[in-house]
């Protein structure tokens, strides 16, 4: 199957959908637009668990001016999916020689951090999420990078790129996009069947989704 299959494939089954096989009423660009925001808001709504086909790592992220890396220069520049809470874990390479994994801590409790006994530093890296930022506290920044683990934004599809979430969730996809083109049709009943059937879904998805017991790397999920 070529690049670009898929999404054609979902622009054909959208169109069914909304009875307009032939883009008499919707057409392809529309379909494609419709699908794109319908898949970001997918990925917004479900569980971490579900997405983990949008893990991604930034390797040797510069982390030397105090620690302080900005979410919006991960992804190439494209941001991570829900911001901060987007974050799975951060190993920092302290002075580019020295690699081990920082422990979160909220920001609440930054004050406790300022204390001798567990103070951030090169034996134990800490980090916190504030205003889109990741900021580490270690002891020395000099040549200090940081590998950066997150869920990324999902990659816009077009006729040559494909989406990346996984297939048994396209179907909640194309709801969404249903829900939406109904909506600029002025067909609002058929948009809230459309919306409500998504929902519901991604309500008993979410509600059933457990992590087993030792398994899994961000406490704040």
């Amino acid at each position: 199957m070529a690049a670009g299959d898929i999404t054609q494939d979902l622009m054909d089954e959208l169109g069914l959908r909304l009875e307009d096989a032939d883009s008499v009423k919707f057409t392809p660009d529309a379909k494609l637009e419709a699908l794109n925001k319908s898949q970001l808001r997918l990925c917004q709504l479900l569980h971490d668990g579900y997405l983990t086909e949008l893990e991604k790592v930034d390797s040797d992220v510069d982390a030397s001016t105090q620690g302080i890396i900005n979410l919006a220069t991960l992804n190439s520049g494209n941001g991570v999916l829900r911001g901060a809470e987007g974050i799975i874990r951060v190993q920092v390479n302290i002075s580019g020689s020295l690699l081990k994994w920082a422990t979160e801590i909220d920001l609440r409790d930054i004050k406790k951090t300022q204390n001798s006994f567990l103070a951030g530093s090169d034996t134990n890296p800490l980090y916190y999420l504030f205003q889109k930022q990741i900021t580490i506290l270690i002891t020395t920044y000099t040549s200090t990078t940081a590998n950066v683990f997150y869920l990324q934004i999902p990659p816009l599809m077009t006729t040559s790129v494909d989406p990346l979430i996984n297939p048994s969730l396209r179907h909640l996809m194309l709801d969404l996009a249903e829900s939406d083109c109904w909506k600029m049709d002025n067909k609002h009943e058929r948009a809230a069947v459309a919306r409500n059937s998504a929902f519901e879904e991604i309500k008993v998805l979410n509600e059933r989704y457990t992590i087993p017991e030792g398994i899994g790397t961000n406490n704040r999920k």
